[in-house]
């Protein structure tokens, strides 16, 4: 009886996993940063770069079905908008696949010591 239990119980579980999506893994690639709140506000940055950054890290979206993978910008930041405020970042670069869907992101916090003109904008983002 106990073994049918715990079978029926990892079915239960992974039938449960199957109807969620949300951020996969998530890999340290750069400093330790403070938390900067649960709904801080961040930046996602879709073209070029040019003020100086810091990679803090990096999302996997993990997701069971391609309807799951966020497919705009809103739902990409819903999903990973906790991610980035837990690692201090200020903004976050995603890849898009060949279908449009949001399977990555990398998060970054801005240097702005090493750019004059960049210190309006990050501090703008730190506020946050």
């Amino acid at each position: 009886m106990m073994r049918l239990t715990l079978r029926t119980l990892v079915w239960i579980s992974a039938l449960a996993l199957v109807g969620c999506g949300g951020v996969g893994e998530y890999r340290k690639t750069g400093g330790t940063y403070a938390a900067r709140g649960p709904a801080c506000d961040f930046r996602v940055i879709r073209s070029r770069i040019v003020e100086p950054y810091e990679e803090l890290g990096v999302i996997d979206i993990d997701a069971f079905s391609m309807k799951q993978l966020p497919d705009d910008e809103e739902r990409f930041r819903k999903l990973v908008g906790p991610t980035v405020c837990a690692a201090g970042g200020h903004a976050v670069i995603p890849t898009l696949n060949v279908y449009g869907h949001w399977v990555h992101g990398t998060i970054i916090r801005f240097n702005p010591a090493e750019c004059a003109h960049c210190a309006s904008k990050s501090s703008e983002a730190d506020e946050g």
